[in-house]
């Protein structure tokens, strides 16, 4: 019973309906299909970008939470009666509901179709993109290249919804059906002929009944600045650094959303520390090397402390974290949760969206307005930290602003912002309430040569980029004219040589989309137009080749062994 209405409350035998038969007759009509849409020609495509998102208008909104079972919809628009499909989906076990999800998907091949029924009934569409996922990754020969655009359509609309959303709406499709489904899409994506790459990965999963309260919500947690919690757990699962064997395992990881867990309301920061108590008591292989060789990804300016007392149970362990100085909202942590030896200076997460945002609003050099610009906030919350003090490096850029020697920017739109950047020289990239910023790499992706304000900001991969080839460093203390006298003085050829390093090297910075942001070919996605050796050279290879070099050939610790024939 799907749209046109007419059509829906006629009997199955009466309707010529492609949609009915056998699962090879549906597959047939599956690839009969009209070409793949792409996602970048896709108005309702979910913007979410440093926790900014196209904001619901309060029609939407008051429709999401109080009408999440789409009964209004019930001749109420020209398009699709949601409450007629919802009431099929539960009387029709699937995949026989593939008659009515499969006529709606043909229907969705047009993308205002789809921007129209997304403002009706969101769960609905949800429910729809899940089941045809479900039923292309269930057959005998699946075409991934299918699986994976529908996966992606199906997480730009979940992303936009907390996953407390979709539970209690009446769809048959909870969070953990979504995180299901993600993982039987990531299994099939690991390459069966691929030799195994080390360092070698054990991927805890059920081991700890924490785990899975700690990996709500992937589709949700997946966007904005911390998704490479999500992102980095998911290429792990989809790639060949996995092992299965925990004797075989160089590293172990843990999965986390710890950020998203208490940003996104799952859980208050006191039930958090209790969740990853337990957990890390739970760990079977845990205490063979002291954690050492356990890795945990914490993807926020709180880094660790988000685990308040990590340092009592996890304080060797290995922390995959952007952040490597001290968190302003914390003023009792004095000292930095990032050990240089030990752990590992990560990107922050950029979309691909604004990847090709940033890169397409790029002018040429010459055609650029701006000496310098920042884009962000000047106010006392991003100053010193209020228990070491230090410069108020975004006091001295206001003042700066004031003075009408540089541009500042707050509250931009996003396009606007990244034009702004594309026609900048250089970006300051200034401290905040924490070292890092997400602002570094869009500089670089705007191809403005970025300008680090933060003095104990450990950039991430130091140890294989040569970062003064494009990048500059600056005292926070020299954040004046003596800093604008500088920039001015650098003569083109200095500037285009820092440009041209930074395309040469950037895409190290960035994590591949899997499963979220699709193109239907690889050939067709210009983010390997901006990116051509992005399989190679990408965030997750970086991490992996610093990862190679904390991996020991033998360990000793706990460990017994003697030639053979020996007592």
């Amino acid at each position: 019973r799907c749209a046109p209405r007419h059509a829906a409350r006629a009997p199955a035998a009466q309707r010529s309906d492609p949609w009915i038969g056998t699962p090879r007759m549906l597959l047939s009509r599956v690839a009969a299909l009209a070409v793949l849409p792409s996602l970048a020609g896709l108005p309702w495509v979910a913007v979410a970008i440093d926790g900014q998102s196209n904001k619901p208008s309060d029609e939407e909104a008051e429709r999401v939470w109080n009408d999440p079972n789409c009964e209004r919809t019930a001749g109420a628009h020209e398009g699709i009666n949601w409450d007629d499909v919802r009431q099929h989906l539960h009387s029709t076990p699937f995949p026989q509901s593939m008659a009515t999800i499969g006529a709606i998907v043909q229907r969705l091949q047009d993308p205002r179709e789809v921007d129209k029924e997304a403002v009706f009934c969101p769960f609905g569409l949800v429910a729809v993109f899940f089941f045809f996922v479900k039923f292309l990754l269930e057959t005998a020969q699946p075409d991934m290249s299918a699986v994976t655009v529908y996966m992606s359509f199906l997480d730009a609309f979940s992303s936009g919804m907390h996953p407390s959303l979709l539970d209690r709406a009446d769809w048959l499709v909870k969070d953990s059906r979504l995180i299901a489904l993600r993982r039987m899409v990531l299994r099939r994506l690991r390459p069966l002929d691929a030799p195994q790459r080390s360092p070698r990965v054990y991927v805890y999963s059920r081991e700890a009944p924490e785990i899975q309260l700690l990996t709500q919500g992937a589709s949700f947690c997946g966007k904005g600045q911390w998704g490479m919690e999500v992102h980095i757990h998911e290429w792990l699962l989809a790639g060949s650094h996995i092992v299965q064997d925990p004797e075989e395992a160089d590293f172990f990881f843990v999965p986390a959303y710890s950020i998203c867990m208490f940003e996104g309301g799952f859980f208050p920061m006191h039930e958090l520390d209790d969740i990853y108590t337990r957990m890390v008591k739970s760990l079977p292989y845990y205490e063979r090397n002291r954690g050492r060789d356990h890795i945990f990804t914490f993807g926020s300016g709180m880094s660790a402390n988000v685990f308040r007392s990590w340092r009592s149970h996890i304080p060797e362990s290995i922390f995959l974290t952007p952040e490597t100085w001290l968190f302003n909202d914390f003023p009792d942590q004095t000292e930095p949760c990032f050990n240089t030896w030990k752990d590992i200076a990560i990107p922050g997460y950029l979309h691909r969206h604004e990847v090709l945002s940033l890169a397409t609003r790029a002018k040429p050099l010459a055609e650029r307005q701006h000496l310098a610009v920042f884009l962000g906030r000047t106010d006392p919350s991003r100053g010193p930290h209020p228990s070491t003090g230090g410069v108020d490096v975004r006091g001295a850029i206001r003042q700066l602003h004031l003075d009408g020697k540089i541009f500042v920017g707050q509250n931009l739109s996003i396009p606007d912002m990244h034009a702004v950047m594309g026609d900048a020289r250089f970006c300051l990239v200034p401290k905040g309430k924490s070292a890092w910023s997400l602002r570094f790499f869009e500089a670089l992706f705007a191809n403005c040569v970025p300008v680090v304000l933060s003095d104990y900001w450990e950039l991430p991969f130091e140890e294989f980029l040569p970062l003064p080839s494009f990048v500059i460093k600056w005292p926070m203390s020299d954040v004046d004219d003596r800093l604008l006298a500088f920039l001015e003085e650098q003569p083109d050829r200095v500037v285009e040589a820092y440009m041209e390093a930074s395309r040469r090297l950037r895409c190290w910075y960035v994590y591949p989309p899997l499963i979220h942001e699709v193109e239907q070919a690889r050939d067709a996605d210009s983010l390997y137009t901006v990116c051509p050796r992005l399989l190679a050279e990408n965030a997750h290879e970086g991490i992996m080749r610093l990862l190679e070099r904390k991996r020991r050939v033998s360990r000793s610790m706990f460990r017994f062994f003697a030639a053979p024939g020996l007592p």
